[in-house]
C-alpha cells in the first residue's frame, strides 16, 4: 500500500465519520425539537380542554374560541408529525452509513 493509497483510506474514513457525527448531532436536535413540540402539543389540548368545559358549564366562552382552540391543536399536531418524520428519516440515513 502506498502512502497516497494510506491518506486516501483515512480521508474515506474520516469523512465517513464526520457524517456520522452530523446525522447524531441532527438526530438529537430533532429529538429536542420533539419534546418542545409534545409540550406546545400538551399545552394546546390543555387549552382546548378549559375552553370546551367553560362553554358547556358556564357558557362564558364563544363556539369560536373554541375553533381557535382547535385550530391550534391542529397546528401543534403537524408540528409533532414533521419532527417525527425528520426524525425517522435521519434515523433511516443513519442506518444506511452504519451498514
Amino acid at each position: 500500500m502506498t502512502w497516497d493509497e494510506l491518506c486516501s483510506k483515512v480521508k474515506t474514513g474520516a469523512d465517513v465519520a464526520l457524517e456520522m457525527i452530523h446525522q447524531t448531532t441532527d438526530l438529537a436536535t430533532l429529538r429536542v425539537k420533539l419534546s418542545m413540540a409534545e409540550h406546545r402539543l400538551k399545552e394546546a389540548y390543555a387549552v382546548l380542554g378549559r375552553a370546551a368545559y367553560r362553554y358547556f358549564s358556564e357558557k362564558t366562552v364563544s363556539a369560536e374560541t373554541i375553533a381557535e382552540a382547535m385550530a391550534a391543536v391542529e397546528k401543534e399536531k403537524a408540528a409533532v408529525d414533521a419532527i417525527k418524520a425528520q426524525i425517522k428519516k435521519c434515523g433511516e440515513a443513519q442506518e444506511t452509513n452504519e451498514g
